[in-house]
């Protein structure tokens, strides 16, 4: 079975995810030490770049998936083609 390899987009994605967990959790450490103001405004802000950015993703990353299996049926649909032409003999 052919292994995929990693992108650079899901790579940046898999990086930007894990810094914004980690944003996510300093700001309950915010909370905890009385700055509640700062931590509602924190923990907006990580939240909507992580919806953003995985929405962002996956839609990428279907549109791609989308166009390879297209490629991917074209190809066989084209080789079935010029096997029929090759193997036909005249009655």
């Amino acid at each position: 079975m052919k292994r995929k390899r990693n992108t650079y987009t899901k790579k940046l994605v898999k990086w930007i995810l894990a810094i914004s967990v980690f944003d996510l959790q300093l700001s309950y450490l915010l909370a905890f030490l009385g700055r509640v103001e700062i931590a509602e405004n924190l923990s907006m802000t990580v939240v909507t770049t992580i919806i953003g950015t995985v929405i962002t993703y996956c839609i990428k990353s279907f549109k791609e998936t989308k166009e390879e299996e297209k490629l991917r049926f074209d190809r066989e649909t084209n080789n079935a083609k010029q096997e029929e032409v090759w193997t036909n003999k005249e009655v």
